[in-house]
């Protein structure tokens, strides 16, 4: 999650408010981004024609480094309207396109890259970014949801949480563990789980989703990630 802010009204709020703080606020804006779609990118550059240019690592990094660094950058992702993974997906395309056109007129450039096919991509790199954008959004919403519920005092339910949803452990078991009755090992699972599906809802709102939409999003990272 965004710093040490608890699920913000929406991530382009966010946004706004720390671009006000100026340059402290543009590098959590930054580190979030990076976070979030670093490896989704790295994954649709691994699949991209035009992965030939350059390690994958360096190239998303140095996309970042360029990018980010603009003072408009996500003013012009706002009126764009579009999911920011798309509009991060289609700026590294842009700037490979940019990188290929340096390496048609480097001396160094040879003729297989010149005529190298021009950055078209496949449908199974951006197929490979979604699942990977699904997988991100998991991580960060548990550890954003694990964050607000241990500054809540609500540890035990996080960890109760985790090792029934994840683990598949019976509250028979957990409530023996914890100290507590099944029931109420059931009613802390529940509001642990409340915190991690907030936390997957304001990723998917930062990432452009309508309020009305995020439920059927939902459904459609569960199945990104099942794959």
């Amino acid at each position: 999650m965004p710093g040490h802010d608890a699920f913000p009204s929406t991530l382009v709020t966010w946004i706004s408010d720390r671009q006000v703080e100026g340059e402290d606020g543009r590098q959590r804006i930054n580190r979030h981004v990076m976070t979030v779609y670093g490896e989704p990118l790295l994954i649709y550059l691994r699949g991209h024609s035009l992965r030939w240019l350059g390690e994958p690592q360096e190239m998303v990094d140095d996309f970042f480094a360029d990018r980010l660094g603009r003072a408009d950058f996500f003013d012009k992702w706002r009126d764009s309207g579009l999911r920011l993974r798309r509009w991060l997906m289609n700026g590294l395309n842009l700037y490979l396109m940019e990188e290929r056109r340096r390496h048609q007129q480097s001396a160094r450039a040879g003729p297989a890259e010149l005529y190298e096919d021009p950055g078209t991509c496949a449908d199974s790199p951006e197929k490979a970014l979604d699942r990977a954008f699904a997988q991100s959004i998991v991580k960060q919403a548990l550890q954003g949801g694990q964050q607000h519920c241990e500054s809540k005092g609500l540890g035990e339910h996080w960890r109760i949480f985790v090792r029934h949803y994840y683990d598949g452990q019976q509250y028979d078991e957990l409530a023996a563990d914890f100290g507590v009755e099944p029931a109420r090992a059931a009613v802390m699972a529940r509001t642990a789980a409340r915190v991690f599906r907030s936390a997957i809802r304001e990723l998917l709102a930062g990432d452009g989703a309508a309020p009305n939409q995020l439920d059927s999003e939902i459904q459609s990272l569960l199945k990104d990630i099942q794959g």
